[in-house]
């Protein structure tokens, strides 16, 4: 019978792309990892590395090996929840990944809620992005995420992972009060053609907003390049350009931006909570999305804004 120890050195070779990144993740020594994987290539007797490149690589029958101990190491993890789900107590620590400059404080509200009504449970809030987040909890740093997704409604969920909408809100232009259209509620992109732009080219939603400029027939003058939400706000408040953001990402102060709608364009933002696949059903990972559900209801049915602004 194959060794789920071996199993997921193998797993953590493929995730962290080498022999040393997995030694350090799994915090043993290099040595152990190779020695791990020859035996479990001498159990199986075929090859799963290929040992003739530069770089770590899986063989096809190593990556289909993984696939199957994504789903194993998730049964595991489903069947260590239920054995822990059958105490009344909730202890131990949650990892929490948050995009801090895209709403931590609504954030903070439900997971507070969550450490009120179990104060053994210890949670941990870490900084975390829309790039690293899912990657984070497939590695184990966080137990769980919230992230938000730019683009097309429907994307694949990355193996081993589940993940929950929390809610959406559409995108909007930003503009500073004193802004020629900041009175007009809305506009097309097309007015914006000769406007200074704040955008980013690395983000998700910098993009996405570069494909949606490009759609309306201008390409967008850059004043501020900024891998920053927040950041990018903040310089269209104070004039230095416009950008897009989604409607409930928060302002500081919010009277200093005026969020107009953008005529003939349906884009969105959703924000998602990530989880480890088989791990959801935690005690630790449960008590939180009740506190998503109990404050949403209290809210009339409108999750969103309790993520997404302070």
């Amino acid at each position: 019978m194959l060794d789920v120890r071996k199993l997921a050195t193998l797993r953590a070779v493929a995730t962290e792309g080498s022999i040393a990144a997995a030694a350090r993740s799994l915090q043993c020594t290099r040595s152990a990892v190779s020695q791990q994987l020859t035996a479990l290539e001498s159990q199986v007797g075929v090859q799963l590395i290929d040992r003739t490149c530069n770089h770590v690589r899986l063989t096809r029958l190593g990556e289909a090996l993984v696939e199957h101990t994504e789903r194993i190491l998730a049964e595991l993890r489903d069947a260590e929840a239920l054995l822990n789900g059958k105490s009344s107590d909730v202890t131990g620590t949650l990892r929490v990944g948050v995009p801090f400059r895209e709403g931590s404080a609504l954030m903070s509200r439900v997971l507070a809620a969550a450490q009120k009504q179990h104060p053994e449970l210890r949670i941990q809030l870490f900084s975390t992005t829309n790039q690293t987040a899912e990657n984070d909890v497939r590695r184990e740093r966080f137990d769980m995420a919230v992230m938000s997704r730019f683009g097309p409604p429907w994307q694949e969920v990355a193996a081993g992972l589940r993940e929950w909408e929390l809610g959406v809100d559409p995108l909007r232009v930003c503009v500073p009060t004193g802004h020629r259209l900041a009175g007009e509620g809305s506009c097309a992109l097309a007015d914006l053609r000769a406007e200074p732009w704040i955008i980013s080219h690395t983000t998700a939603l910098g993009q996405l907003t570069t494909a949606l400029c490009a759609a309306a027939g201008f390409k967008p003058k850059v004043s501020g390049l900024v891998d920053d939400l927040s950041t990018a706000i903040g310089l269209a408040a104070r004039g230095w350009g416009v950008t897009i953001a989604p409607e409930l990402a928060p302002a500081i102060p919010e009277s200093a931006i005026v969020r107009l709608r953008i005529r003939d364009v349906q884009a969105v933002r959703k924000l998602v909570l990530v989880a480890r696949a088989g791990e959801y059903t935690s005690p630790r990972i449960t008590v939180v999305i009740n506190a998503i559900h109990e404050l949403g209801d209290r809210g009339h049915r409108k999750p969103t804004p309790l993520f997404a602004a302070g």
